[in-house]
Formats: C-alpha cells, structure tokens, sequence
C-alpha cells in the first residue's frame, strides 16, 4: 500500500508539473460562461477519515476501530477560473480525529460482581487544522450552463504536535478496588506541518446569480496524525494485551462551493 501510494504521488508530481507548463505557456480554451463568476468561493462540507489500524504485539484482545465523520470549511481562490485548465488554492480549517473506537472485555475478565460483558465506545478530537491546498483542475463544458472537472494536486497542512490518552476504569464497591482495564497513549508528529496528495472530481452548475460546485476528493498524506499503543491490562483470568494504534488521516471528502457572480459595472 506504501509503495503504490508513492508511485500515485510521482505519477501526480509529473501530471501537475506537465500540465502547469500547459497552464502557462499556451493558449487555453476559455469558457465564457465561468468568467462570470469571481474567483474567490466559499467552501464547506463532510469528509470521512479512514479508520485507524492496530499492529499486536502480543495478546489475544482487540477492539474495532471506526471511520471518523470530520467537517471542512473555508475559502477558495481560483487564478483561472474561465480556462479549461485552471489552478486553485485557499484555506481550509478541519477538526482532526484522534480515536473512534468499540471494545469488549468479557466478564470472566471483569470483577465477580460486575454483571455481563464491558461494552464501549469512545472517540476523541483534537485541536483544528489549517490546510492550504494547491490543486490543478481540468473543466470540460457538458451543457450550456454545466461543467465535470478532475482535480490533482497537493496540501499543505498546519497541525501543532500535541498528546492524547483514553482510560477504561472498573471499580468494585464491593472490594473497594479500582482497575484500568482498557487504554490509549497516543500522540501526532513532532513536525508542526504535513503534506498530503489530493485527488478528485467535481460537477460545477452556473446559476443566474451564483456558480455552485461540488468536489469529491480523496487526501493521502505523507505521514500518520496520530500513533501510539493500546493495551488491555489489569485483567481477572486474560494476560495482558498490548499494540500499536496508527491513524492515516487520510479522508473522503464532499466539498461544495459557492461563487458569486461578478457586479457588473455600467
């Protein structure tokens, strides 16, 4: 997965470089329609993270990681937004994940008065993101007033290094005993900005009044958000379990723009 990850940014390290070249050294196509519009949009929508991935190290317990909703929202600046091949960036800001997880321990595991098995779910954000992407787009015209797009490109994003922990607790009242039976130690890299590779389609419909788009991306980055261990311990009959937690941050995301019109001046 690693190796074609980097094989798909070459590919796009070559295409973006390629067509940038296109962009400023011959003469594009130009859709009348889209120079209507300004060049500076809004932008916000949902985006779903990959769910993270667990290495064991030894033991026998596990637990489900879950993909994590997130939300985008921010601006776009479009320098060529009547051409056929056209160059975007802006600013978006994101709640990155940190953990969306279930687990269970068994009630062998737990202390005699505790009644069945131990069922949670947890999940944790942590501080925003800024991100600022530089994406090439290709529009081609599909009716009078509709146009498809694909996108390719990368991201710039700032993401301040910070550490995170989650604890599982059971107690008896009866033995007046307190164990941690469940836990996450869990930290992002040292490194306060990341890069990640950006691609995707978008449908863009001009109004009257507005010019409204929708992107559907896929981001890779370059390196985790976040790492650490997991562990179960503390248990009744069960050794201890213990592993590694990695979380890509790599998402799915449904963008959508909106553009208005250019005043007319008279």
């Amino acid at each position: 997965m690693a190796k074609l990850f980097k094989i798909s940014a070459v590919m796009g390290l070559i295409l973006m470089a390629a067509s940038l070249r296109t962009v400023c050294s011959q003469e594009q196509k130009v859709y009348d329609e889209l120079s209507k519009y300004s060049k500076w949009s809004i932008v916000a929508g949902p985006v779903l993270y990959d769910k993270a991935y667990l290495t064991p190290q030894y033991g026998e317990y596990t637990f489900e990681n879950i993909p994590i909703l997130g939300f985008n929202a921010g601006i776009e600046y479009d320098f060529y937004p009547e051409k056929k091949w056209a160059i975007t960036t802006g600013l978006l800001v994101a709640l990155e994940p940190v953990y969306s997880v279930k687990y269970r321990i068994y009630n062998n595991d737990l202390f005699p008065d505790y009644i069945g098995d131990l069922i949670d779910r947890a999940k944790m954000y942590s501080i925003v993101s800024f991100s600022s992407p530089v994406l090439l787009r290709l529009n081609i015209q599909s009716g009078n007033r509709t146009f498809n797009s694909f996108l390719i490109g990368f991201k710039a994003m700032f993401f301040p290094k910070g550490e995170a922990g989650f604890v599982h607790a059971v107690i008896s009242e009866e033995l007046s005993e307190r164990r941690e039976v469940f836990g996450l130690k869990l930290e992002s890299p040292k490194n306060n900005f990341q890069g990640s590779f950006v691609v995707g389609t978008g449908f863009s419909y001009a109004l009257e009044k507005v010019l409204l788009k929708a992107n559907l991306i896929y981001v890779m980055n370059f390196q985790h958000t976040i790492y650490g261990e997991y562990q179960f311990a503390n248990l009744f009959t069960s050794p201890d379990t213990r592993g590694y937690y990695d979380l890509t941050g790599n998402y799915l995301g449904l963008l959508f723009t909106v553009g208005l019109k250019k005043r007319q001046w008279y």
